[in-house]
């Protein structure tokens, strides 16, 4: 089979994504314990809880999908996509197993659209700003 490029700069984004979701569920993670700690402190109101995680959740997929399509990519919103989609699906499992329980419901599922869409409007942001 001729090898023309494509299918080697394909494998190379799938790997990007995985690596960019690695690093920022690691980044999730830092930011989860800073929250917490900062909620433990009384600095925030405790209710102040669910807004943090969104935020924690938006902007740690936007760094994942930024990491995927940051060495220039085609189509950087579907790879900024895919990177903030790896991310959340990493931080699913990984906080799952923290948490000893898996009870996948509809707020798994709108994170999980949430983290897309962030990626996909990461790439796009950054394709306007490239040039």
């Amino acid at each position: 089979m001729k090898n023309d490029g494509k299918n080697e700069k394909r494998g190379s984004m799938w790997a990007r994504a995985v690596r960019s979701a690695l690093a920022a569920a690691a980044l999730s993670v830092a930011l989860v314990a800073g929250a917490a700690f900062v909620l433990m402190k009384q600095w925030l109101p405790i209710e102040s809880a669910g807004a943090l995680n969104t935020v924690i959740k938006i902007v740690c997929a936007a760094i994942a999908a930024l990491l995927t399509v940051c060495g220039g990519a085609p189509r950087a919103w579907l790879w900024g996509a895919v990177g903030g989609g790896f991310y959340m699906l990493l931080t699913v499992v990984v906080f799952s197993l923290i948490s000893g329980e898996f009870s996948p419901g509809t707020g798994v599922f709108a994170d999980i659209i949430m983290c897309l869409l962030a990626g996909a409007v990461t790439g796009i942001v950054r394709n306007i700003i490239k040039g």
